[in-house]
């Protein structure tokens, strides 16, 4: 086996798991409205049971329906024994398919929505939160409140004991109610509940106390933030005093995290931030209590995960996005098919799903979220199918037709295969994108896809192939843009630099290159540049606090703080590009126009849908599919998206064209 500490068993307390690969919890927004378990969320965890986990802890579930919702998407709850009943099917689903069942115990305190209670949110202290996702002004809750949601953590645990979780966790981290009472920031009580350490800390441990008299012999398990990354907060130096007092009052094994909603940036990392960040803090809670740890943190990889388990980092590894992306990445780790494990590039797009309210997803699985799907079979078996563009919901819709059944013709004009894809991963801090990007030429070499580099697609050409279906995936083109003069300046889309078609000329502070366009393509084309040496003017119509506004959020976070440090670029904002004159371009800005000396401009200012070939394609007797940018300029996850639904949709369109025979 080439991970054998990953996969040795383990126990915690009496419970023994076949492995030390933990599910994480994760917020799905796929209960019911009623905070009742669905069969989606049946189907949802039985997945990534099947595929090979040792424990499946499901997500935060509330203790309080009254006061303790985190969200305005159905959160599950087990505040009543109205909830049992959904909750022991569940529990049993992810058993039968292997795996221990545990279940995370929530409350939100002031992480809350006043919209969602109908009532104020309580907090230890009426501290304000102000964050990237949720502000609230919650109310100090009363001494008896808190006896009162003691209580209530522990009638919850009990009604988990008795549907027949195998363990319980207890979610001390990222900000909800019992890092609120830890918290100094927080926690501005003066009285038995708050007021010092030790105060600070006794309501987490009397709801350990509580809970554990309630579930007897049960694990229990608490995630822990072990900082706060906040000045005046919690830091790891905290936590190797509260994780041993923690432990002494019942918990057996403790989950590392971080972060509250103040830094959500290091609850869900960016791409830019490096696997296994968090396996030294790991470390040391471990040494401090005795106890078997948990950690999570960019660990994507088997060979990582394995490497920290055997150096002592940790006991556990905890995958959360991972298993998003690959549900099976457990078995295939175990059967030597690490290669075959498709990526979580922590590209957030299941962030951006479930803050929407829209349920979890996955910019490369589009299954996550819908297992209650049928699985694709081989309905299109004997048929053609043409797909046009090999991007990543291009190469993706191809590998579904494949596996549908259908002889597929995937047509790229360019000499690789990737499209926008390359433009995404080329920027500095985005190489994981390259994770995925491998992973699919990989796919696309084991199938049976017929690959056609360097051919760009014409009507004669798809026709030719006599096609039963044709998607288009075709991608987009640069937005018009009417520009003034006759310069003598190399003038290329920023697209095609990021893409290796481009060579620029050097450049210098007075002449540097000019980038028009201040989305998240000028600006990340802009870091490039500079990290290749290069000086830059990035020149953007807004505001510069508008910079990248439609990038993922808690990525444009760092991405702006780097470009603000970088000598190399400079922002010229509020400023139209009107002209280019010879080794100069205009730039209009408040009224005035001045002459800038440029090396070259690279045009970022945006990309509209490229309808050509589908509209050529019209008179096709055959049914013709755009999707991705060739519908709306969008990202990765929407094409991928996209490819995904289109096959789905043709199964019903081939099988039974008609919804009714009358």
């Amino acid at each position: 086996m080439d991970f054998p500490h990953l996969f040795a068993p383990f126990a915690i307390r009496d419970l023994r798991l076949k492995n030390r690969i933990v599910m994480a919890p994760m917020e799905s927004h796929l209960g019911n409205a009623d905070g009742s378990v669905s069969k989606e969320a049946i189907a949802y965890y039985r997945e990534r049971a099947l595929g090979g986990v040792g424990m499946v802890v499901v997500e935060y579930t509330c203790v309080d329906g009254q006061e303790g919702f985190s969200s305005m998407a159905p959160q599950l709850r087990l505040d009543s024994p109205f909830y049992r009943s959904g909750h022991g099917k569940l529990a049993a689903a992810i058993q039968s398919a292997g795996a221990r069942a545990c279940v995370q115990l929530s409350h939100a305190g002031r992480q809350s929505r006043e919209s969602v209670l109908g009532r104020q949110p309580v907090a230890p202290s009426a501290v304000p939160l102000s964050s990237l996702y949720l502000n609230a002004v919650p109310r100090a809750l009363e001494a008896d409140e808190i006896t009162r949601i003691v209580r209530r953590y522990a009638d919850a645990a009990a009604l988990a004991a008795q549907v027949g979780y195998d363990a319980v966790m207890l979610h001390g981290a990222h900000g909800y109610l019992l890092q609120q009472f830890l918290s100094p920031l927080v926690n501005r009580r003066d009285d038995e509940w708050g007021g010092d350490f030790e105060r600070r800390l006794r309501f987490p441990l009397e709801v350990v106390k509580a809970v554990r008299a309630a579930i007897g012999n049960m694990p229990l398990l608490y995630r822990m933030s072990v900082s706060d990354f906040i000045d005046g907060g919690l830091t790891i130096e905290d936590s190797e005093r509260i994780a041993p007092r923690l432990c002494e009052a019942g918990v057996d094994a403790i989950d590392i995290s971080c972060g509250s909603l103040d830094r959500v940036d290091v609850i869900v990392e960016p791409m830019s931030i490096e696997e296994g960040w968090r396996l030294p803090m790991a470390r040391r809670i471990r040494a401090a209590t005795g106890k078997p740890v948990i950690c999570a943190g960019v660990i994507r990889r088997p060979e990582m995960a394995e490497a920290a388990i055997e150096a002592g980092d940790t006991d556990m590894i905890s995958l959360g996005r991972a298993l998003l992306a690959d549900p099976l990445w457990p078995n295939k780790a175990r059967m030597g098919r690490a290669q075959d494990i498709r990526p979580c590039t922590s590209c957030n797009w299941c962030i951006k799903e479930t803050g929407g309210n829209r349920g979890v997803s996955c910019a490369e699985n589009p299954r996550c979220g819908h297992e209650t799907d049928p699985p694709i079979d081989a309905f299109g078996r004997g048929l053609r199918a043409v797909v046009v563009g090999a991007g990543p919901g291009g190469i993706a819709a191809a590998l579904l037709l494949d596996q549908a059944g259908f002889a597929v013709t995937l047509f790229e004009k360019r000499g690789s295969a990737g499209g926008n894809l390359i433009t995404s991963a080329t920027p500095p801090n985005k190489e994981k994108l390259f994770w995925y990007h491998d992973f699919l030429q990989r796919r696309l070499a084991a199938s049976g896809v017929d690959l056609r580099l360097g051919t760009e697609a014409t009507a004669e050409r798809v026709g030719d192939e006599r096609p039963d279906v044709v998607v288009v995936a075709g991608g987009s083109r640069l937005a018009p843009l009417d520009l003034g003069g006759a310069g003598g300046l190399p003038v290329h889309p920023a697209f095609a630099l990021l893409l290796g078609d481009v060579e620029l000329p050097p450049s210098s502070p007075e002449r540097p290159i000019l980038i028009y366009g201040g989305g998240e393509t000028g600006t990340e084309t802009a870091e490039h540049l500079a990290k290749q040496g290069h000086h830059v003017l990035l020149a953007t119509r807004s505001d510069a606090a508008m910079l990248a506004r439609n990038a993922e959020p808690l990525y444009r976070i760092h991405l702006l703080q780097r470009l603000r440090a970088n000598a190399a670029i400079a922002v010229a904002d509020h400023s139209l590009l009107t002209a280019i004159e010879g080794d100069h371009v205009l730039l209009e800005s408040r009224g005035e126009t001045r002459r800038q000396p440029a090396a070259a401009v690279l045009l970022a200012h945006g990309l509209v849908p490229d309808t050509t070939i589908a509209e050529a394609l019209l008179d096709l007797p055959v049914p013709v599919v755009p999707i991705g940018d060739a519908v709306r300029v969008g990202r990765i996850g929407e094409a991928v998206r996209d490819a995904y639904r289109c096959v789905q949709d043709l199964r019903r369109t081939i099988y039974q064209p008609e919804a009714i025979a009358c």
